[in-house]
């Protein structure tokens, strides 16, 4: 016993040592000094230093993971650090290292009034005749009565902003709301959540956690409406599951016939009421509630033993992994019966399924129809169809995109280049893009 705790002792102090070795390191590498930079007043940002008579920036004052970066035209000699983001010379405002463009550096008045005041930096700025949200102008902002409330809210006589491109007329001051986080913000009857008006419902509007709000007529889930979700009997019932008046959830996806009254969470995977057991908020076919205690429920979820198979939108089988024999990453057999990875395929045997690239097994055949992963190409000549790359295919007719026909493209002088990919226009048409980067 004593042997054992000794060679616990050892390793423990080994780890300690490593800690301690490690921290030095790490203090020696991202040091200013070592990469012969000084900061320019520290106490208000780790981001500028003096360099070789330079001026850099380091984005939060990371010399080894990011290294500096030089701000080109700005005077070393009448450089000054304004807050953790903003800085000026005689000539120019600078945020986070860049140059902002059409901005006069007198005079500059930091904004740091707001509704739920702390010690960071509200990102606004005055400076000269302009209101800066970030480093970028507020066009119209008025830097008299111009107030920083909280997130990117603000305001001035005129206008109620948030950020640069979302404005609308001040009715009356914008307060915040009781438990909230700062992306929502209460303006009249008015609630707004990272800008944009969600509800009118000011007066019967609640947060109810982090994630969900309500009013009389609707539950929100970060700010957007839960379109099949009621507020009448809402209830966030675990991580993964929700119910109101008339139905269960999982996450914010109805759980199809279920019945919020009965409903139990067994664990994260597996959930039940009075008539169906649910697996990921899908109903079970081949097992019944009655059947399933939790001991069985904490078996059922274990992945390497068991396994989903969908038989339609809303159904699956839950059947031993190790009877399940994966064809490719979208089709599986079961019994001698094909699953995709939403559907059984009814009258399809194993043998029916022709894998087109036995390496990525991307593009399969059953009969005459061609898929990409378990899509169908719609309308792809099989006998005459080729592949291209991972994303593009062909046939004598036409250039594919995954599962999508391209317009532009022909077939016989298509040639494939770096970073070309089909794009979706608002037609719901797929059109030949390069990508930029």
């Amino acid at each position: 016993m004593k042997i054992l705790m000794w060679i616990g002792i050892i390793f423990l102090a080994i780890f300690v040592i490593y800690l301690l070795i490690a921290a030095a390191l790490a203090f020696y590498v991202n040091n200013p000094s070592t990469h012969n930079a000084s900061a320019i007043e520290s106490q208000k940002s780790n981001q500028y230093y003096m360099k070789d008579s330079k001026v850099v920036y380091v984005r939060d004052g990371n010399f080894f993971q990011i290294g500096e970066t030089a701000i080109e035209g700005a005077d070393p000699l009448s450089f000054e650090v304004i807050d953790h983001s903003y800085a000026k010379d005689s000539n120019n405002i600078y945020y986070n290292g860049k140059l902002v463009s059409g901005v006069s550096p007198h005079p500059v008045l930091t904004v740091k009034a707001g509704l739920n005041i702390s010690g960071f930096d509200s990102g606004y700025l005055i400076s000269g005749d302009k209101v800066l949200s970030h480093g970028e102008v507020i066009t119209d902002a008025d830097p008299e009565t111009f107030l920083y409330l909280q997130d990117l809210y603000a305001v001035d006589a005129h206008n109620l902003y948030y950020h640069t491109d979302n404005k609308m007329p001040q009715q009356t001051l914008p307060h915040a709301i009781n438990n909230a986080s700062d992306r929502y913000i209460q303006h009249g009857n008015q609630i707004l959540y990272q800008g944009n008006v969600i509800s009118e419902q000011g007066s019967q509007f609640k947060i109810i956690d982090d994630e969900y709000a309500s009013d009389s007529l609707h539950v929100y889930s970060n700010g957007s409406i839960v379109e099949e979700m009621v507020p009448e009997g809402f209830t966030v019932i675990s991580r993964y599951y929700r119910k109101d008046k008339y139905q269960t959830y999982y996450f914010n996806t109805p759980i199809p016939k279920s019945d919020p009254n009965t409903f139990e969470v067994l664990n994260d995977t597996l959930s039940r009421d009075k008539q169906h057991l649910y697996h990921h908020g899908y109903i079970v076919k081949n097992k019944q509630p009655s059947e399933v205690s939790r001991s069985d429920a904490d078996e059922l979820q274990k992945l390497w033993k068991w396994k989903s198979l969908h038989l339609d939108p809303t159904h699956v089988i839950i059947v031993p992994s190790d009877d399940i024999q994966d064809i490719t990453h979208s089709f599986f057999a079961y019994q001698n019966e094909v699953y995709t990875r939403t559907k059984k395929l009814t009258g399809i045997t194993p043998e029916e399924i022709i894998i087109l690239d036995q390496e990525e097994q991307t593009f399969t055949q059953i009969g005459s129809q061609v898929f990409y992963y378990d899509l169908p190409i719609q309308g792809a000549d099989s006998a005459t169809f080729s592949i291209i790359t991972d994303n593009f295919s062909k046939d004598a007719n036409h250039v594919y995109w995954h599962e999508h026909k391209v317009l532009d493209a022909d077939p016989s002088s298509f040639v494939i280049q770096d970073n070309l990919f089909a794009d979706e226009n608002e037609q719901g048409e797929y059109r030949l893009k390069v990508a930029e980067y």
